[in-house]
């Protein structure tokens, strides 16, 4: 018994609810990075990786990571 009040007070971990995207939203997602991705390199290849900004270099670092 002393259990059961134990547990009643004890927090209950949140479930995490994911939300599934169409594939629509998907393709068009996949599109952008794709696109943004080609405009990144494209820049590397003409004016080299120190041209890059901040948020560049995130970009990069955070899809390779994802692959």
């Amino acid at each position: 018994m002393f259990n059961w009040f134990k547990n009643l007070f004890k927090s209950k971990p949140n479930k995490v609810k994911k939300r599934f995207i169409s594939d629509d939203e998907s393709n068009s997602m996949r599109k952008y990075r794709e696109d943004k991705m080609n405009s990144i390199l494209e820049k590397i290849s003409k004016k080299g990786y120190d041209s890059l900004s901040q948020h560049e270099k995130n970009f990069l670092n955070n899809y390779k990571n994802n692959l």
